[in-house]
């Protein structure tokens, strides 16, 4: 399936399930300037995937749980899901390493990453690390672990 098409259909997927998804709009996106400060900031590109959500929804929760995002302030003072400000947190506490990128966390401890050592085309896959530290594969893009995550809600 086309990436249009992958969009597509998670955007009506979005819509379909507004009871346990909060995404923004366009509106509240950050702009371009921000993505652009934000991946020079982290030293590497933003996937492609990640873009279009960051560009078509800004931000936003999936049954509660925040999806990082740009919150488009100082990245040094922003608190909560700036997904810049939890990578440089992180590369404080060296919890996740370098290559990783978290995107978000549940209550249970769970940690999702973008994982640039599997950097391809544009795409990360999005890896999940268990409160016991082992590390695995979760969605093979951000497209993907969007959709797993409200059918995640959905049980």
């Amino acid at each position: 399936m086309s990436t249009p098409d992958r969009a597509h259909k998670l955007e009506q997927l979005i819509a379909a399930h507004a009871s346990i998804v909060d995404f923004g709009s366009p509106s509240t996106a950050p702009g371009d300037d921000w993505i652009a400060r934000a991946e020079s900031a982290l030293e590497r590109p933003l996937p492609a995937s990640y873009r279009w959500f960051l560009q078509r929804y800004g931000g936003g929760e999936i049954g509660g749980e925040e999806i990082y995002s740009i919150y488009g302030i100082l990245f040094e003072t922003a608190n909560g899901g700036d997904i810049v400000s939890q990578h440089l947190a992180n590369r404080k506490t060296g919890l996740l390493g370098e290559s990783k990128l978290v995107v978000g966390a549940t209550d249970f401890g769970e940690i999702f990453f973008f994982d640039y050592d599997a950097f391809r085309d544009g795409e990360c896959s999005v890896n999940l690390r268990l409160p016991s530290g082992e590390q695995v594969r979760y969605a093979e893009d951000f497209y993907d672990f969007l959709r797993k995550r409200i059918a995640a809600h959905l049980a």
